[in-house]
Formats: C-alpha cells, structure tokens, sequence
C-alpha cells in the first residue's frame, strides 16, 4: 500500500496526541472533509500508529447497517479489555438511561485506562444515532483528564437531529480540529505516482485533474484504468491511452452518491442534463419546483464538497462525476423500467362459463366515486393480529372498543378492511359472539354499508350458542334472515365484475337523471345511495396492501378517540415488526403516531415523530411520506408558517397516487386548511365539497376529522355557498347518528349545526362533546365559534369567558398563530391583560417548563421508570429521556431526587 500523501503534517499533530496520551493526557481531535477526502485513511494510520507505541485500540464506524450502534460497539470492546471485571447486562438493555449509561460507562472506561491508555476511534461519526451521540458527548466531556485520546472522522452535514448536533459540538469543542481540504497538485502527483508504481506524465496529470484533488475517487479512476488497460508504463513513466471515462467508473461514481440523502441524489442526478455548470434556477425548472426548495440540496452537496459555488453559478468540484452522471450508461441507481404487463392471472375454483366473460370496468360516472378492490393482504396480518392482543392490555373491554372503531370504519366506506379486521379479532383471542349486544352493533354496521358475507356468518356463529336469551335470540335471527334477504337480491340484481364481487355503498352525488336509480334524497336533493361494497376476496399471503392493514385499525381507534387504545397497539406493532425482522412502513407508522399527537394537542411532539417518518423515507414507498407531510402542513399553519406548510402540501401532491379511489382525505383536509389561512373561503370549501361541481364529501375525512363539517360551514358562509354548508351539517349528523357512543363525532355534529343555524347552546354541547374525547384544538375551536355567537346577542363577559378558556388551550398546544387570533380577538373586546403566548415562556425554571416537559415530570415523579412513562404517554423511552435532559438543564438539577424537591415545592398541591 502506498503512503499517505498530502496529509504528513496532520499526521505529524497525530502522532504527537499519540505520545501525550501515553504520557496521561488524553483529549479529542475532530477529523472533518468532503467525501474521499481521506478521513479513513487517516483514521488507520493513527490507529495502526497507536497499536504500536502500546496503546489499546478500539476502531468503530457508525452507521454501518445490520451492526452494532458505536455505543454497543463500545461496550463490547471494554467486554474484551476488562474480561469478566464488571457487569455489563445493565448496559445493554433497549430501555436504558443515556445518562445514566454515560456515567457507568465513563467509569468503566476510566478504570481500563488506569491500566493502559486508550484510543478510542469513530469514523463516520456523523451517523451515529442519537443514544451514541449524547453518550459520546457526555464521555468525551467527564474523561477530558483521563488518558483516553478520542479520534473522531465526519463528514459536514446539516445538524437536522439531536446525534448530530451532539457531535457537531464535540466537533466544534474538539482539542484538535484538523479539515482534510482537496489535495494540491504535488500531492495528486505523488498519489498518482504510489498507486500507478511509475513517475506520471502529462496525460495522467490530465485525468488526475479531473477529479478535483479528491484522493478517493482518484484512486478508483486510476485502478480503473489500469484494469482497462488504459495505462502504459515506458522506461518509469506512466501514461494514460484512453480518451473516455472507463465504465467501471460509473459504479464508483454511484457507490459515492449512495452516501448522500435522497434529495442531494435526485438534484445531481437530474442535473447531469443540464451540464457541468448550472443555476439553482435551471435546475429548478427541470424538476418543475421552485428555487427555493432547492437550496438546502444544493447547500449539503456544496458541504458534501460534490459541488461548487461561484456567484450564481454551480458546478461540479470533480469533473469525473459531472461526466458520470452524463454517461449514457449511468443510472444512478435507478432501476430499469420493466414492459408493462398485459396478462392477468385469474384464480378461482369454477371454471369460466361463455356468460362470464371479463367485462371491463365502465367508465366513471362524474360525481360518483370510482369503486376500486380492497387492499389485498401483505403479510401483515401477523402483525395486526399481535398488535390487536394489546388491547386486552389496555383494559378489559377490548371487545367494545374494537367493534366501536370498527363500525365507525365501515360507516367509512371501509367495510373490507373492518371485515378483515374483524376476522383478525377474533383469531387474536377478541371473541365479540362473547356478547350478543355487540354483535347485533356489528352486524348492523356491517349490513348498513352492504357488506352482506360477514354479518350473516357472524350472526349465525351466535345462534349457535346455547346461552342465548330468547329475546336476544328472536333480534339475531330476525337481523339474519334480513341479511340473508339482502344478500339473495344484491347477487340477482347488482352487476357482477369478473372476479364476482359487488360494487360499493356510498353517499355520492350523481346527475338528476340517476334519482331514478332509487336511494335516499339528503338535504339538497341531489344526494343518494348508490352502489354496494367490494366484499373482501379471497387472498393469499405475499399479496400486498395498498396499505397495511394495522394503519386502518390505528386510524379507526384514533378516529373513536380511543387514544390509549391507539397508542397500545402502535407500540405492539413497531415490537412486533422489529422482533419478525419483516419489512414494514416506517414513515406510516411514524404519520399514525404523529395524528394521534396532533389530535391530542401535542403539536411540538407531532412534527418530531411527523420528521422522524420523513427521514426514514429510504426503506420506503415514496407515497408513505404524504400523511406526514399532511400532519406537517397542518401543524405549520397552527405555528403561522404558511411557507413551510406549502412546501410539504406539493411535496406530497407529487406523491399521492393519481387513480380516483386514492386515499387522499388528510392531504385534501391539510389543502382545505392552507386555503382557509391564506384567505381563500370558497377554494378551501371546493376542495372538499361542491354541489356544482359534483365533488362529493369523504365520509371518511369527517369521520376522522370531526371539526371538518363546522369548518365547511364557517367558510361557506363566508362564501356565499349555502348548499354546501347544509351539506356539510347534513354529514356530520349522519356519521354521528350511526356512531353514537364517539364523542368527538358528536362534538362535530353540534359544532356544525350550531354555526349554521347560530344556536350557542349547541356550540356549548359541542365543547363539552370535544372535551369528553380529549381533542383540545377542537375544543379550541368550538369556544372561540362560541364566543362569537355569544358577542352577537352582546353577552360580552360570556364570551370574554370562552375566548381565556381557548387562548389556555392553544398556549398549552403551541399553536402559535391560534393564541395570536384569539389575543386579538380579546383585544377588540377591551381585554387588555392577556397573558403572554407560549413562544415567551422563560428559558429556565420552573415556570419555562412545556405542557409535554410537565406530563413527563408527573409521570417520572409517580415513580414510574422511564419505559414505564413512555408506554403511558406514547412516547419512544428516548423522547422521555430527552424531555428529562431539557428539563434537568431548565432547573439546573441532575438528578431525580432534587427533580422532586421541585416539584413538590411548585406542584404537589
């Protein structure tokens, strides 16, 4: 192996901290550089120099998939040092504190360099995960005066996570700092001189120079010329023959992109049809989006040290890649479009008769909704079966809760994923023929959207019980032969596709001439039942979903404000799929997650789980991310950030599947919003609703968003568009008439008709509906529309009264831009000692503590371990240890004893 090259006084300072180590003082040297900069490089150096003048090595790199985290690595490596000395189980558990680990592992790694001094070695420490970045903080911090020399290796990127800004300030605080820049021509020349063996000339200088003096890819296009044979060497000189950039560069080049987030890829990658110099405007018109959306891509390649910035202009720092990337063999990674399929593979147990010919799908109807399949299984049945068992964790009346949530989905227009996830119930050990009230509910649900299969098998499993009562029995088998009846007149009437399945049951509208079809006219006239569900096909395992099941049974528990419930089972699916080791959508689990902090007021902790989904996009399908741009467009317009929240609506516009029966209602609702704040009433109410132009409600929308309909009916005043507003009140009564036991659906029932028709006592029943359920922002809302009603009939301390209980709501929320509206609001009635908004709380003490810093004390000083507090308040046990750090820094404290005097000297009362 050749020398270093170009390095030799970085590696002189290196060589020093070596012997001021062995002679007991230790430190840390922070090794920063663009990628193929030579960082590992030196890292050996140095560690295979630190072997040999008798300092015990440990080596460790971050971020290596499939492998341990550096702070595993680390144990393992005083495991073998300290050999049986100490005990290590306490330290490798998942729920252990980071502080507490930090401060047994110092003590652990003192006492082995009381006996020999260490090196400890981190390369890429940039993708250290946020456990290993605080603890190695922490070490680096509490061993200053030990003999241990720490030798980190980074690459610049943006601080977006807690790891990382920890290690940017070990970085930044660093003993030594030493940047690894682009290598001068000399050193080029005697790199290429080491790697070729021979004195190069002018046309290898020429190659040479087109990689920017990075010695990496210098390596890789030198080997790769002489495996091409492209390299010449006469009499000690070496010279170059090609005239192109050898194809095995390509994988070189891509190997050096992979180590860049997806956004800086897809920005080099399309610029590669622009040329070597370009514009953030050139490049924003290829990808159809706005400049600005494009600088922080364009900042982290410039950090990543791949492209330059001159003035106005970027180019790429190495030719070699601009070059790549323009090789009409480079694909980036992309894969190879496959020719579209045109066989379709039918499975059935009959054959096919000449009357059952395929027939294909018509075409839709305008107004009506498109009937697509129910998603087929995808291996997530196991579990959502798992998952589902936590709710006899949770509490004793798991039955209730699941049929409550269920019928509420099949109200939906979900009846396939209810059926399937009825089955799973009972298979989990949630026997709901165990009472025979809630079959009669389920049933009924069931039978209401069409789904005919299921409830008559339901309805006759329970019949066959003996202990029925003759009058349960005569309600059962009066429901059945009913079902039975419907069921013989949907399979001899309604149009049978070439899978013999069923069409949907929906409210939609249709034209004037489809009222002859028959079906129920709703307020405007022009709204009917049309159509019967898909029933739930036979499937096999491997099919996949066009969503994992488990995301419905989350959305209907959090939909019937069974949020303890939701939060169990969330908890028992990210268990579940790490302990299988399947595949399974992160960024919709953390989108999941995320509603269910929004519903629950708990804004600051929803964008952290929303962003935690969208930087594990990776491993995922690109339309996974929409939920979570959807809940981070809402919580930006409660913060005033209009900008921000358009951003991640066009993101997740591109990425939302086109096809009419997509599953588009929290992206519609977080459009409707943005509208709504920007001051267009009439676009935000179209969005969802429109008599003229035929758009129909999602019943699923507001039934999982219960102040929609009162949010339609505000804006459509505003607008002039009273049919839609009636509409809107008309739906919201309908889904909480077939869901009376949901609070929050009540809630927006009252909300609704007590806007429209300016009842105060039914917006005063609708916040107390929305308190019941535990939705804040709702119960914001409904007391603000209260107030108002209560000012117009000059009931101004009344309404002075409403309006404080809102501001206290949002303030403790964080929604920003609702205390402003509602500061002004007091203002214009006199109220001029309002309290200050949440954005001015102190920055220390007691008083600077957060709603969500709080609810982490309580738990913590109950006693409960921070597992325990976790499980309790749906948090991962890393966000409670990261409230617990902010909050020991708020009151200066460090421990949980002097965490209790606290609170019992401000809280216990």
């Amino acid at each position: 192996m050749y020398p270093v090259v170009g390095r030799e006084n970085m590696l002189s300072v290196l060589a020093g901290r070596l012997s001021t180590t062995l002679q007991g003082s230790g430190g840390c040297i922070s090794i920063e550089g663009p990628i193929g900069a030579g960082k590992t490089r030196m890292l050996r150096e140095t560690a295979c120099e630190g072997a040999e003048q008798g300092l015990t090595v440990a080596y460790i790199r971050a971020g290596i998939i499939d492998q341990p985290t550096p702070v595993r690595e680390l144990i393992t490596f005083l495991q073998h040092v300290m050999s049986s000395e100490s005990e290590f189980d306490d330290l490798v558990r998942p729920d252990v504190n980071p502080f507490w680990l930090a401060d047994r592992l110092s003590e652990l790694i003192g006492d082995a360099a009381r006996k020999r001094p260490l090196l400890i070695v981190i390369d890429d420490a940039q993708r250290a995960d946020e456990i290993s970045g605080l603890v190695l903080q922490g070490l680096v911090r509490s061993l200053a005066s030990s003999p241990v020399l720490w030798l980190l290796a980074r690459r610049p990127v943006p601080a977006r996570s807690l790891a990382q800004h920890a290690i940017g300030w070990l970085s930044e605080h660093a003993t030594v700092q030493l940047h690894l820049g682009p290598l001068d021509d000399e050193a080029v020349a005697a790199l290429c001189a080491g790697v070729l063996g021979a004195k190069p000339d002018t046309s290898v200088l020429r190659w040479a120079a087109r990689c920017g003096g990075n010695p990496w890819l210098l390596e890789n296009l030198l080997s790769a010329l002489m495996e091409a044979g492209q390299v010449v060497i006469v009499d000690g000189t070496a010279s170059v023959l090609a005239a192109r950039l050898p194809e095995s560069v390509l994988a070189t080049v891509d190997r050096l992109l992979g180590e860049l987030p997806l956004v800086v890829r897809r920005l080099l990658m399309h610029d590669r049809r622009i040329g070597h110099t370009f514009t953030i405007e050139e490049a924003a018109a290829l990808l159809g989006e706005a400049a600005p959306e494009l600088s922080p891509s364009v900042d982290e390649a410039v950090q990543a040290g791949l492209i330059q910035r001159t003035g106005a202009k970027l180019a790429f720092v190495q030719d070699v890649i601009g070059e790549a990337l323009q090789h009409v063999g480079f694909r980036g990674g992309e894969p190879v479009p496959s020719a579209p399929t045109t066989i379709t593979q039918v499975s059935r147990s009959e054959p096919i008769g000449p009357a059952e010919a395929f027939v294909p799908p018509a075409a839709p109807v305008p107004g009506r909704p498109v009937v697509s399949p129910p998603p087929q299984a995808c291996g997530c049945d196991e579990i959502t079966a798992q998952a589902m068992s936590a709710l006899g964790d949770v509490s004793d009346k798991a039955p209730v809760t699941l049929v409550r949530a269920l019928r509420l989905l099949i109200g939906a227009g979900r009846g396939a994923e209810a059926g399937r996830l009825a089955d799973i119930a009972v298979r989990a050990g949630i026997e709901m023929i165990a009472d025979e009230h809630l079959v009669l509910e389920f049933a009924q649900g069931l039978q209401d959207a069409g789904c005919h299969d299921m409830p008559a098998e339901l309805l006759q499993r329970t019949l066959a019980r003996r202990d029925l009562r003759d009058l349960d029995r005569a309600k059962i088998q009066g429901l059945l032969g009913d079902t039975e009846r419907r069921l013989m007149r949907v399979s001899g009437m309604a149009p049978k596709l070439g899978n013999g399945r069923s069409a949907s049951l929906a409210h939609a509208f249709v034209t004037d001439r489809d009222t002859e079809i028959g079906g129920e006219t709703g307020a405007t006239g022009r709204l009917i039942c049309v159509a019967e569900p898909w029933q739930a096909p036979a499937r096999s395992d491997g099919d996949t979903c066009e969503r994992p099941l488990w995301t419905w049974m989350t959305r209907a528990l959090i939909a019937a404000d069974q949020f303890e419930d939701a939060a169990a089972v969330c908890a028992a699916i990210k268990q579940e799929s790490e302990k299988l080791g399947e595949a399974w959508s992160e960024p919709l689990w953390h989108g999941s997650r995320a509603e269910m902090l929004v519903t629950a007021g708990r804004l600051d902790e929803a964008r952290v789980a929303a962003e935690t989904g969208l930087r594990v996009m990776d491993r995922s399908a690109p339309n996974d991310s929409v939920p979570a741009r959807a809940i981070l467009a809402r919580i930006s317009l409660h913060h005033g950030d209009t900008a921000t929240a358009s951003e991640h609506l066009r993101m997740a516009e591109r990425l939302v599947p086109k096809d009419p029966g997509a599953d588009k209602g929290s992206l519609d609702w977080a459009l409707a919003q943005f509208h709504a704040v920007c001051g267009r009433p009439s676009m935000a109410v179209q969005t969802l609703i429109s008599v003229e132009g035929e758009v129909a409600p999602d019943i699923l929308l507001f039934t999982e968003a219960p102040t929609a309909a009162a949010t339609l009916v505000r804006l459509a005043r505003k607008a002039g568009l009273s049919p839609e507003a009636e509409l809107a009140a008309e739906f919201a009564r309908r889904i909480t008439d077939s869901n009376p036991a949901v609070e929050s659906l009540a809630g927006g029932a009252e909300h609704a008709e007590g806007l429209l028709r300016h009842d105060p006592a039914a917006l005063h029943r609708a916040v107390e509906h929305y308190q019941l359920s535990g939705r804040p922002l709702a119960t914001g809302s409904a007391l603000e529309d209260a107030a108002q009603e209560e000012q117009a009939i000059r009931n101004q301390a009344q309404a002075v009264r409403l309006l404080g209980s809102a501001l206290d709501l949002y303030a403790d929320c964080g929604a920003r831009r609702d205390v402003s509206r509602v500061q002004r609001k007091l203002r214009n009635l006199g109220v001029h000692n309002i309290g200050a908004p949440a954005a001015e709380r102190p920055t220390s003490g007691w008083e600077s503590l957060t709603s969500a810093e709080l609810r982490v004390v309580r738990a913590i000083v109950d006693g409960r371990t921070n597992k325990e507090a976790a499980s309790m308040l749906f948090l991962s046990p890393h966000t409670v240890d990261s409230h617990l750090r902010r909050v020991f820094a708020k009151l200066g404290i460090n421990c949980r004893v002097e965490l209790t005097k606290h609170f019992i000297e401000h809280e216990a009362s």
